[in-house]
């Protein structure tokens, strides 16, 4: 019934917004603006905000300062236009019904500008619009965002650049609730996010499985804020770890929050999965989002939340192959049960999303301190609550790991974490004489705690209110019992980061004898992080010694699915580190733009190092530019990487087994040639063109090759499950509670070519507009080098060929997607708005220790139809339209008796054809 309700309440909408479409009156009563937005010398101002009103219109000059609004009612309005650093401006404009008016606006600049925040990343110099730029820089605004139809600020991102990818995660511990993005194929901690300008605290989570993306890695929670808070999302493609850091190797993304005055608006979307066949429709989503901009004093006040609730979706298929406690089966076939024997729930395995619910908050503060305008306070900051769930394999009912007296249908253990994340930042911006100058400070906190239930420690024996196991002198009674009856659900411990950074930057343009003033920017920094990895509880991790239920060996010790930080995993770190820069840029000629940049940092865990980067761009001709960047980068080894230490369970060839997650400092991680961990470096060249044959028509070519040496990865897991001679090594060296043993290691180099494609036009049409956005990536990354085994399998019958395993190498090399490419189309007619895009992904290659396969390219499409009131606006839309899934796994042994079909790391997902509908609500003037 709930299905048959949600397939006609869409329908209606449907017909009742097509018949909107074909509907000439309605339309006749509104209007197109379209124009420029341009300083007083014609030069292009991208980011500025455009607004209507007494209606909920809004949008952002993109490309070349051209802006595009739909829908606009006819007759007199008020066109208001923004920009940091420029005076406000306000025009009277007469909407001609059913036609295009054409409007530019040209702003002055500020008498006095404050300190230099770029409008764009990329340069520490002001700039107006991403094509003077000498590097390449997407642009995306709120609008882009919305017709994503999905307010993960991650997906959104990996939707509209084929450069980022976000694949979906499943059965991967932590990484379920916390995804990770990766840019350009590289790893989640190559990019740097920034809010404002300011730099983003990573997440306290140490991604050790490679779904999508190289395992050994922590990344930045794009998804811990409001999505309505962000104004535009900038994304530097290119290097910039001289400019910014650490971190940005293969880029960096900055978001750009909303400010200043305006109406509070709420926005809300509904949808689910439609997958069809033999699932059922799921994951059902609930999101509320919304914000409000007030005057403060001289300044102004902005404030943002969302609420999220997400409910699971799953299409593993069900699982014949066991018995139960009875010993009998189900028989399936094609993802079906044919004949239900047993009482297992079915499907009796999670392969999916997990459950959402999340709160998000945000504030976003700007204050001149003078009537002058030249010193300003400033300050963001907020709080996420994230609550969510993920699964492991699951214990059947006669598995040695099961105990029937408690799970007599055996058990789904489940993860059911909290992430709490929450950050601050501010400072100030003055201008004295011609020095701009940025004071800031900023903190980020995020945490994990480790919840689990649905499962129980194997070795603490069968019993939930009377302590069993014997302790390790395998005899009850005694002083080394452990004294504690079993458990269904744990406190696993869990993992701190805190992040403070202090930062000053001064620029001025100083007359130096050159044909042009020269921006000179210098600037310092100072950063202090912290990681520590906290116990849990002592049923979460301790061994009971209790035997199996078949009395065959001593039971596994430790929660199930995910054994609980031990108090020898426990370790509580910190580091600081200080930097400073110097970067000057001018232009050289009328059409030539020069940047040179250098930078020193030193860490107090591993010394210093020392970075530059230049960088150009030609005007060749007015519509033709030319562009080329090079530079050197670096990333010093991560908290996590140096001190995440933890047991996980893994599966091999369809049996459980534990493999420890070790620091290079650990014994066992010495046994097998680990070494201290150093800083990766990279050197990155750049080249590219804008090109812009006509107003209304850009695209940039860009080709790029980043190669890096010391890339520090997850190493070879050295598994005694599957090689004797490892298996031997461990029990020689009295690590006889886990089977293998992988820690963090510099044992490659790698190299990334690739080519970026970006297009955009926009044409009257159908007494309409239509606006096309076309982009195209190829990312090719290859490893250079890798370390050989140690030395202590040297000359052994060992399976292990180098440091890095199977696994890890094709993580790296064809885990992703080489090519992807996306093209949108936009078509606005009076109130009413379509848009289609298609999405074209690459072959990529998945699987396990077991074998790894080839999964073919594929080509999604996304629709969107929508109707705008004066201050309502509503949208139906679907992505996947088709219900477009990967190809299937083939290998048997990677489909766990069946049950999981299609390849984890898809970087679409599996979870078929979303449906939703989506509002946005303007409360008042």
């Amino acid at each position: 019934m709930h299905a048959l309700s949600w397939r006609r309440t869409g329908t209606r909408a449907a017909a009742l917004l097509i018949a909107a479409a074909f509907t000439r009156p309605l339309a006749a009563q509104t209007g197109t603006l379209q124009g420029r937005v341009t300083d007083s010398s014609g030069t292009a101002i991208v980011g500025a905000t455009v607004t209507v009103d007494q209606t909920s219109l809004r949008t952002t000059a993109q490309s070349r300062g051209g802006y595009l609004l739909y829908g606009v009612p006819a007759g007199s309005r008020v066109l208001r236009v923004r920009s940091l650093g420029f005076t406000p401006e306000s025009v009277v404009v007469n909407v001609t019904p059913g036609d295009i008016t054409r409007l530019d606006v040209a702003l002055r600049r500020a008498a006095t500008q404050l300190a230099a925040v770029s409008v764009v990343v990329g340069s520490r110099a002001r700039h107006t619009a991403a094509e003077e730029l000498a590097v390449p820089v997407d642009v995306f605004t709120a609008e882009d965002m919305q017709r994503t139809g999905t307010t993960e600020t991650s997906q959104v991102l990996a939707t509209l650049s084929p450069s980022v990818n976000f694949p979906k995660q499943a059965v991967t511990d932590a990484t379920e609730i916390v995804r990770p993005f990766t840019l350009r194929g590289l790893s989640p901690d190559h990019s740097l996010v920034l809010i404002n300008g300011v730099r983003r605290h990573q997440t306290a989570l140490l991604n050790v499985f490679s779904n999508g993306s190289a395992p050994g890695s922590s990344g930045v929670d794009l998804n811990a804020f409001p999505s309505s808070a962000v104004e535009r999302i900038e994304v530097l493609r290119d290097g910039a770890s001289t400019q910014y850091g650490s971190d940005a190797i293969a880029g960096v993304v900055n978001l750009v929050l909303k400010e200043g005055q305006f109406s509070p608006f709420v926005n809300a979307t509904v949808g689910q999965y439609r997958p069809g066949g033999a699932y059922q429709n799921d994951g059902t989503t609930i999101d509320v989002n919304g914000g409000a901009g007030m005057m403060l004093a001289r300044g102004s006040l902005s404030l943002f939340g969302q609420v999220l609730n997400r409910e699971a979706t799953n299409r593993a298929c069900p699982d014949g192959s066991f018995p139960d406690i009875n010993g009998v089966t189900d028989s399936v076939a094609n993802c079906r049960v044919v004949i239900k024997r047993t009482g297992v729930p079915q499907p009796n395995v999670h392969w999916g999303d997990g459950l959402e619910k999340d709160i998000h908050t945000f504030a976003n503060l700007k204050l001149p301190l003078n009537d002058a305008g030249t010193t300003e306070l400033y300050g963001f900051g907020g709080y996420s609550k994230r609550d969510g769930t993920g699964n492991g394999f699951f214990r059947k009912p006669l598995n040695s790991r099961n105990w029937p007296e408690i799970y007599p249908l055996g058990f789904l253990p489940e993860f059911r974490p909290k992430v709490i994340d929450y950050s601050a930042a501010g400072g100030i911006r003055t201008n004295t004489n011609g020095w701009a100058t940025d004071l800031g400070v900023s903190y980020g906190y995020n945490s994990f705690d480790f919840d689990l239930r649905n499962t129980l420690n194997s070795s603490l024996g069968p019993s939930l209110s009377v302590p069993t196991a014997p302790g390790p002198d395998g005899v009850l009674g005694t002083a080394d019992d452990p004294g504690i009856p079993n458990q269904t659900s744990f406190n696993a411990g869990g993992l701190k980061r805190g992040e403070f950074n202090a930062t000053a930057n001064i620029s001025k343009l100083l007359d130096l004898g050159l044909p042009n003033d020269i921006n000179f920017a210098i600037g310092a920094a100072f950063r202090r992080e912290s990681y520590e990895v906290i116990a849990g509880e002592r049923a979460s991790w301790i061994n009971g010694y209790h035997l199996t239920s078949d009395s065959s060996e001593v039971a596994q010790g430790g929660s199930s699915v995910f054994q609980g930080f031990a108090p020898t995993d426990a370790s509580k770190n910190d580091r600081s580190n200080i930097g400073g820069y110097l970067d000057l840029e001018t232009n050289l000629t009328s059409k030539l733009l020069a940047n040179a940049a250098a930078r020193v940092e030193r860490y107090s865990d591993f010394g210093s190092k020392v970075t530059g980067k230049l960088a150009g761009r030609f005007q060749a001709t007015p519509q033709f530019v030319l562009r080329a960047a090079a530079s050197t980068g670096f990333r010093a080894p991560g908290l996590a990487q140096s001190w995440y230490s933890h047991t996980t369970t893994a599966i091999q060839n369809n049996v459980l087994v534990e493999i420890g997650n070790f620091p290079v400092a650990n014994r066992a991680s010495r046994i097998f040639g680990a070494k201290p961990l150093k800083e990766e470096t990279s050197t990155n060249l750049s080249a590219g063109i804008a090109f812009s044959p006509q107003r209304t028509l850009n695209f940039t070519v860009d080709v790029y090759r980043i190669a890096i040496k010391d890339r520090i990865l997850l190493g070879a897991t050295f598994d005694g499950s599957t090689d004797t001679t490892i298996a031997r090594i461990l029990t020689d060296s009295g690590l006889t509670q886990i089977a293998g043993v992988q820690f963090p290691t510099n044992a490659a180099d790698t190299k990334t070519n690739g080519l970026d494609v970006a297009a955009n036009w926009q044409l009257p049409t159908w007494n309409g507009t239509l606006d096309f956005t076309g982009a195209f990536n190829y990312t090719k990354n290859e490893i250079t080098r890798i370390d050989p085994l140690p030395a202590i399998l040297n000359g052994t019958a060992t399976k292990l060929t180098s440091a890095l395993d199977m696994l890890t190498i094709n993580a790296i090399e064809r885990n992703r997607p080489n090519t992807r490419a996306s093209l949108t189309a936009n078509y606005a007619i009076g109130r009413v708005r379509a848009m289609g895009r298609s999405s074209y992904y690459g072959k990529f290659w998945d699987g396990s220790s077991d074998g790894i396969e080839p999964f073919g390219a594929k080509t999604i499409f996304d629709a969107e139809l929508g109707y705008r009131f004066n201050g309502v606006a509503i949208a139906l839309g679907s992505n996947n339209v088709f219900n477009t899934y990967p190809d299937q796994i083939t290998v048997d042994a990677n489909r766990n008796n069946g049950t999981f079909i299609y390849p984890g790391s898809s970087p679409y997902g599996y979870n078929g054809r979303f449906v939703y509908v989506r509002s946005e609500i303007v409360l008042s003037k």
